[in-house]
């Protein structure tokens, strides 16, 4: 009978290993809780399955190594086998990341990197009233064809817009309509003449609607435009288009994007501040990490992290670890948590402000696609704060379709969806303009509170 050495036979290692099965089955019970969160996409995810296959892999690893023989037969010529396993591994290592090139799995992070990303473009400001566009260098841009599109069509205020922010006294006996948002009020992927503030326009012609809605804007942009143009317009309403993202963007300043063109003279706009899992916000200072940034990944935190990013198995080892970290995060809520902190902080502001100046305020709820299927936390969040403000909102989800959406992954209205959303908001101008009473609005959600 071979005798089994005192060092592996030991009552200390039997409980050793218990509680490594213990933690096996924890890993593998979070791994299947995760996709009970309420909010969490149904199905499980690439990251959940290797959790639970992790997990069960260790909690068998840790019940077959209970046994003090298993143990003497594996460890008892583990220093012989040393080399072999280390040049066994390397290969495996090496296949697995050719394998994965076949496939052509991009990496983690690039591996090279311009001097100079980007240049910063000319037709781009951001002060007082926020950020938007320079009129005349705008112009310029347009002319060049260097930018296209809604950007060419701007007012004086670089906003767009077909009329210029003053006053006319034409406008004492007209409905006037301030809109602030985003790219969404900015009328993203909706045909010209189509987004839903040019259907209000459309639809009323007598009245007078401006539009400072700016891409990537959040309620804190809203509100900068807010408090500049509405003491020189003098706006009977004024209405919020919020879109979802709005949690992410006012966590950070307003002019937090960067402005600029690649080599090539392509338009970019770049985040230049990063999120981290809670909640805080690091300014992105390098044409580096603004190369990042454009990867949709954060900039590397070490050199070492740096180079296992750039290898196709150190990159599926670093993602996998960020989806497991951004699940755990999702179920305890930090960065929602600190989104809707200081969503709740800009809103305050804005509706206090309208408030303070007799401007009647509701704001336009834009449900994210996710929502048709299954209310994402974001959107739960966002009813509920709008209910604790008192602030009316117009909530169009039960009458939207897949085909209000431009194909993923675009994620504005279609212009059939602009056009449907613009007729709603006329219909409650329309009972405005009327009543001179929001209340009388069926289509607005008036909170108790």
């Amino acid at each position: 009978m071979t005798k089994i050495a005192p060092s592996l036979h030991s009552k200390r290692l039997d409980l050793l290993f218990t509680v490594l099965a213990g933690i096996g089955l924890l890993i593998t019970a979070v791994g299947i809780g995760l996709d009970l969160i309420p909010g969490t996409s149904p199905g499980l995810s690439g990251p959940q399955i290797l959790m639970i296959v992790g997990g069960v892999v260790i909690t068998v690893t840790g019940l077959l190594l209970r046994n003090a023989s298993l143990r003497q037969a594996i460890f008892g010529n583990l220093l012989k086998n040393l080399a072999i396993s280390v040049l066994l591994t390397v290969i495996t290592l090496v296949m697995i990341e050719m394998v994965l090139g076949v496939v052509n799995m991009p990496t983690r992070y690039p591996t090279e990197i311009p001097d100079t990303f980007l240049t910063e473009v000319s037709w781009w400001t951001c002060d007082e009233a926020g950020c938007h566009y320079v009129y005349d260098e705008m112009n310029k841009a347009c002319e060049n064809k260097e930018v296209s599109g809604r950007r060419c069509m701007v007012n004086q205020q670089g906003f767009h817009d077909s009329q210029d922010f003053v006053y006319d006294d034409a406008f004492d006996d007209k409905l006037r309509v301030l809109m602030l948002g985003d790219s969404f009020t900015f009328g993203g992927t909706a045909e010209i003449g189509s987004s839903f503030v040019e259907t209000v326009e459309s639809n009323l012609p007598d009245a007078v609607v401006w539009n400072t809605g700016i891409p990537g804007a959040g309620t804190n942009q809203a509100g900068a435009s807010f408090e500049v143009y509405a003491p020189v317009l003098d706006p009977q309403i004024a209405i919020l288009g919020f879109y979802l993202n709005d949690f992410e963007d006012n966590m950070m300043p307003h002019d937090s994007y960067f402005m600029g063109v690649d080599d090539t003279n392509y338009p970019l706009s770049i985040r230049q501040y990063m999120i981290d899992d809670n909640g805080n916000v690091t300014k992105l200072d390098s044409q580096s990490d603004l190369y990042f940034r454009y990867f949709q990944v954060d900039p590397p935190s070490s050199a070492l992290d740096r180079f296992v990013g750039t290898t196709r198995v150190g990159s599926l080892v670093l993602n996998t670890g960020d989806a497991i970290q951004q699940m755990i995060n999702k179920s305890n809520g930090i960065r929602l948590g600190r989104q809707i902190d200081a969503t709740r902080e800009h809103l305050i502001t804005v509706r206090d402000y309208a408030d303070d100046n007799a401007i009647d305020f509701f704001i336009l709820l834009i449900p994210s696609r996710e929502d048709l299927t299954a209310l994402t936390p974001r959107y739960l969040s966002a009813v509920q704060l709008f209910e604790e403000l008192g602030i009316p909102y117009l909530n169009p989800l039960e009458d939207l379709v897949a085909d209000d959406y431009a194909p993923d992954p675009d994620i504005h209205w279609s212009t059939a969806g602009h056009v449907k959303v613009g007729d709603m908001l006329t219909d409650c101008l329309i009972v405005f303009e009327e009543t001179d009473d929001l209340n009388n609005c069926t289509r607005l959600t008036i909170p108790s509170s």
